[in-house]
């Protein structure tokens, strides 16, 4: 039974998370820094595939639901990453999911310095687990 991997995607770090193998938990997996070129960074991805049979992409939509130069970018590295892993990719609706982490990690007294280095793995984790919540229940926001 294969798991879920989750991805924030970003031009400087790209977080990760990955499901349990009965695609009900999403964990935080780790930061990967993105390389010269979206072919690289999805290399880098393609070693972190161990057991994964699904790739969820977030995809950074403004407020509207209209595409910004981020989505267009993630658009063309979903193209990317799904040609080279011959893995299913989602692309996942995820507007004000670092917002919410963000706020998550304040209310539970983070501080400045560690929120940082915890935005990318939490929201990768917080794309993937509305993800599997929402195949759950049969709704979702696939885009």
């Amino acid at each position: 039974m294969g798991r879920v991997l989750g991805i924030d995607f970003g031009m400087k770090r790209i977080g990760l998370a990955r499901s349990d193998p009965m695609k009900m938990i999403a964990s935080p997996l780790k930061i990967i820094f993105a390389g010269k070129s979206l072919e690289e960074t999805a290399d880098l991805i393609l070693k972190e595939l161990e057991d994964v049979e699904t790739i969820i992409l977030g995809l950074p939509l403004l407020l509207s639901g209209k595409d910004s130069e981020t989505t267009l970018a993630v658009r063309k590295f979903a193209k990317i990453l799904e040609k080279k892993s011959g893995l299913p990719l989602i692309l996942w609706d995820e507007r004000l999911t670092s917002k919410q982490v963000e706020k998550l990690l304040i209310e539970g007294q983070v501080s400045r310095k560690k929120r940082s280095s915890h935005v990318d793995t939490m929201s990768a984790t917080l794309i993937l687990q509305n993800y599997l919540d929402g195949t759950d229940r049969g709704c979702g926001s696939f885009v």
